[in-house]
């Protein structure tokens, strides 16, 4: 799970998994395999990215038995507030790449990176 941290000192938590996947799926109207090549591709439409955002915080929700009392106005607002789409750093982009790399089946090869960074701890 990843927390949004706003400024208010409250924090969004946000869910990538499979149900989340499906409920981005709902929200744009693709497929699995059309999210898959958005991902992919990393250029991402603004809709694409209130909707990964909107569908993870839902999840999160749901994970935690929340209430969902939010809608994609809302999750704007969040967006606006971590720093926008403009952010070259910050919470929006750490997400989308934590997001991204939860969906990077594990290789030998980043099993290895894997591996050597838990030794330097």
């Amino acid at each position: 799970m990843f927390e949004l941290r706003l400024n208010n000192n409250t924090t969004i938590p946000l869910k990538w998994g499979t149900w989340a996947m499906k409920r981005f799926c709902e929200l744009e109207n693709k497929s699995l395999l059309d999210l898959i090549n958005i991902l992919s591709s990393g250029a991402f439409e603004l809709g694409t990215i209130v909707h990964i955002i909107q569908a993870s915080a839902e999840s999160g929700c749901k994970t935690l038995n929340q209430p969902i009392e939010f809608n994609d106005v809302i999750v704007c607002d969040w967006i606006d507030e971590v720093g926008g789409l403009s952010a070259k750093d910050g919470q929006l982009i750490e997400f989308i790449k934590f997001m991204q790399t939860s969906m990077v089946p594990e290789t030998k090869e980043t099993a290895e990176v894997t591996k050597e960074k838990g030794k330097k701890k």
